[in-house]
């Protein structure tokens, strides 16, 4: 018997939906194909891949005058007008839908993917993600689902989701991507290391704030990842230094004494699968996602979670709090392999939505009434 085929429309903002759609299809026993936008270039894994499809992005060469439209349609995000990009993406996705008839789509994230697959009467599980998600675009495409993939438990789940939505939802444990290579020894300080971690993108106002809580705690060793020292500035306290960039930065923060992050999905899912105490402060995100986050995290005793970067003098408080959590916590969280889970899951939908497809087929038509 074929394997039957998945559709994998995977967002293109930053790198966690690529390494979450990744750990899935290494344990799916599907023939996959990955659509996306920006990335379909870059080096994808899977064990039955058999296709990337590059989408042209709906976010590049927009008029003034078509963006101002974009968010007129309650039932969409984004809908600007007169852009040929945006013509010619939903012209490539459904001539796809029609010339490969996956057997199932997953679509992590866009309402608007989510609508035209619905319309063109492909089954698709939707996968979900913390914040306030209760507009018209984001129940639409709930709606539209014959399921929710949660990549979080359900002891995670927020207090302001509706019930309907929660009952649609396949929960996961925690799962995080593969380490790329054996792990490099790292010094060992005298002192407590605290990490901080930046992911890609701006972030020049943060070097007073970081020389700051450095400041602060004299007695932790503050190693700063993914943004480098600023060189318009006197050097900061001797306790603070900035790594830059990491490839693999799980080799610096897995022995750390307390880790400051971004409340993003993939980042707390990583840091917490090596049982490190943390501090989860949210960024602005829309619909509020790392704020809910965050507070769910503070909530479950899983991490210390904060709306906003701390107060001024606040910080050996929270690194004192952040120490006394119980990281053991976490294995309730990594009891199972969430990305095994969800293949499993998906597999037998994909098997299932073939089933059906092949019934459409053979069963003779209705007659005219």
């Amino acid at each position: 018997m074929n394997r039957p085929h998945v559709g994998f429309y995977v967002h293109y903002h930053g790198l966690g939906h690529k390494h979450r759609a990744e750990a899935i299809m290494r344990h799916l026993d599907c023939d996959c194909t990955v659509i996306t936008s920006r990335c379909g270039d870059a080096a994808w894994s899977g064990k039955h891949l058999i296709d990337v499809m590059d989408l042209p992005s709906d976010i590049d060469d927009v008029p003034d005058h078509g963006y101002r439209h974009r968010q007129e349609v309650p039932a969409l995000h984004y809908a600007p007008l007169w852009t040929d990009n945006i013509t010619a993406r939903v012209a490539a996705y459904t001539g796809w839908l029609q010339d490969a008839k996956p057997d199932l789509m997953v679509v992590d994230v866009s309402a608007e993917i989510s609508m035209l697959t619905r319309l063109a009467s492909i089954p698709q599980v939707v996968v979900r993600q913390h914040g306030r998600r209760d507009d018209d675009a984001h129940h639409n495409a709930y709606a539209a689902a014959i399921s929710l993939l949660a990549p979080f438990p359900e002891s995670w789940e927020d207090d302001i989701t509706p019930s309907w939505v929660r009952q649609k939802t396949i929960y996961l444990n925690g799962f995080r991507r593969e380490p790329e290579k054996t792990p490099q020894t790292i010094p060992q300080h005298e002192r407590p290391t605290v990490v901080v971690m930046f992911g890609r993108g701006g972030h020049a106002d943060a070097h007073a704030p970081l020389r700051s809580a450095a400041n602060e705690c004299p007695d932790f060793q503050w190693l700063v990842i993914g943004l480098d020292d600023d060189e318009h500035h006197p050097a900061g306290p001797a306790n603070l230094s900035f790594l830059g960039w990491q490839e693999s930065p799980q080799d610096i923060y897995r022995h750390a004494d307390v880790v400051v992050t971004a409340a993003g999905h993939n980042s707390v899912m990583e840091i917490g699968s090596y049982r490190r105490p943390m501090i989860a402060i949210a960024q602005d995100r829309p619909f509020d996602e790392q704020i809910r986050k965050a507070r769910i995290l503070d909530r479950e005793g899983l991490a210390v979670g904060l709306s906003r970067w701390p107060e001024a003098g606040s910080w050996p408080r929270l690194l004192d709090r952040a120490r006394r959590l119980d990281t053991s916590q976490w294995d309730r969280v990594f009891q199972e392999d969430g990305a095994q889970q969800a293949a499993s899951y998906l597999t037998s939908t994909a098997q299932w939505a073939a089933k059906q497809k092949r019934l459409q087929t053979e069963t003779s038509p209705c007659p005219s009434v």
